[in-house]
């Protein structure tokens, strides 16, 4: 016989429990449960005689989600995940709830489970700590190289531009590069100069100025210093049309060869490439001959091609027009006819069209099925062009007041127009009448 004990809401009360509390007891074996789900009356009495115990135990198995178990810890939600993770802590249960249009799953660690991480936590903090003091003195040292390294850096940068520096009767173009590149490292650049701001040269050279660490003051004082002299070199470069007209060859090429700013060259440089001009010279101005020559070239045989299309176009609608069209004698051997009949039977327009031939075969008219209804055709036309005819002889006689006889056979359709200038430039046959 199946024992029978206290049910859920009478365990409830007397050990002063909710009911999800009575369930976790149970689901935990705190609480002995028969087979009918009722609770064992014996193991409640012994709970309830040691409730203290019983409630200790029973909090122990309460789930704790990430959050509770990090405050429980006093530790972040961050370091509770990794060192639940290292320790690989049991999950008792998971929800999925949907928060911001997005589906979360909340994990829920056993209370018990969560206190005996407690040495693990102590380990990842000694562990963290040792590793920033680890990692402080790495980033001490790598500051220290990265010091010395801009030091170094700072001081081949030194070298360099007191090897760039221009002399008093240095060239204009140097001259010019140097004030640019000093006053875009100032910041402050002169309007006759901004023109050459965006020159590679210039951008390198200022570059290196700020490779070099000067101090603001230095800077300054070295600008001004350059600024009255490329003021003065200004004059002596020359423009960029103006080399290309004396060379023949584009500004930028003859740049790649010799100092430039821009474009811009000085003047006794031009003047010497222009009396003996240098072998790189000469084979620019024949790439820019090799590039003209073949450009026209290209536009020639473009025009050659336009025309020979345009001639072949010009064939191709001749032979369409040409197949388009059908002799007497062709319809007359696809009708098994005579070809006077087929002459006769031409359509208004004089020729016989290839689509109105495949239209005929298609239908077949009565007229085309053997000579004798081609010749009733023949006859039927010939009267309907004559009574045709009559009906606009009788028209004009009766615009004019003639008799018919006067109207002459040849006479055309009467349209309102041709009445008109009838009307208005009688024929002589009209006067006569």
């Amino acid at each position: 016989m199946t024992r029978r004990g206290m049910g859920a809401a009478r365990v409830g009360q007397a050990l002063g429990l909710v009911p999800r509390q009575v369930r976790l007891a149970a689901r935990a074996g705190l609480l002995d449960q028969h087979e009918d789900g009722s609770f064992d009356a014996e193991c409640v009495a012994r709970a309830a005689a040691d409730q203290r115990r019983f409630l200790d135990a029973l909090h122990r198995e309460e789930p704790l989600s990430a959050r509770q178990a990090a405050a429980r810890l006093h530790i972040s939600r961050e370091r509770f995940r990794r060192v639940a993770r290292t320790a690989e802590l049991p999950v008792v249960e998971r929800q999925w709830l949907r928060r911001d249009g997005r589906d979360l799953e909340v994990c829920y660690y056993r209370t018990a489970d969560v206190d005996a991480l407690l040495p693990h936590v102590v380990a990842d903090i000694e562990l963290r700590a040792a590793a920033a003091v680890v990692a402080r003195s790495q980033a001490a040292a790598k500051a220290a190289r990265t010091r010395a390294r801009n030091r170094e850096r700072a001081y081949s940068a030194r070298q360099l531009l007191s090897m760039r520096r221009p002399g008093t009767a240095g060239d204009p173009v140097e001259t010019v590069l140097w004030a640019v590149a000093l006053g875009a490292a100032h910041g402050s650049l002169a309007p006759r100069l901004r023109r050459f701001r965006d020159d590679t040269r210039a951008l390198a050279l200022a570059e290196l100025v700020a490779q070099a660490r000067l101090k603001p003051a230095e800077v300054e004082a070295m600008a001004l210093e350059a600024l009255g002299p490329a003021l003065r070199a200004l004059p002596l470069l020359v423009r960029p049309a103006e080399v290309a007209g004396r060379l023949g060859v584009p500004a930028l090429r003859v740049a790649e060869h010799i100092p430039a700013l821009h474009g811009y060259i000085a003047r006794t440089t031009l003047e010497e490439l222009a009396q003996v001009p240098p072998g790189w010279l000469l084979m620019l101005r024949g790439d820019q001959e090799l590039t003209r020559v073949s450009a026209m070239w290209a536009r020639e045989q473009e025009r050659a091609w336009e025309v020979a299309q345009e001639r072949a176009d010009a064939v191709l609608r001749d032979a369409e027009r040409a197949v388009a069209r059908l002799s007497d004698e062709a319809v007359a051997d696809l009708f098994g006819l005579d070809a006077g009949l087929v002459a006769e039977l031409r359509p208004r327009r004089g020729r016989w069209a290839a689509a109105y031939v495949e239209q005929l075969l298609r239908a077949r008219p009565a007229w085309l099925a053997d000579d004798a209804s081609a010749r009733d055709e023949v006859a039927r036309r010939a009267a309907a062009r004559e009574a045709r005819r009559l009906g606009w002889r009788r028209a004009w006689a009766h615009v004019f007041g003639v008799p018919v006889e006067a109207v002459p056979e040849s006479v055309g359709r009467p349209s309102p127009a041709a009445v008109r200038a009838a009307l208005a430039a009688p024929p002589v046959w009209a006067r006569r009448g």
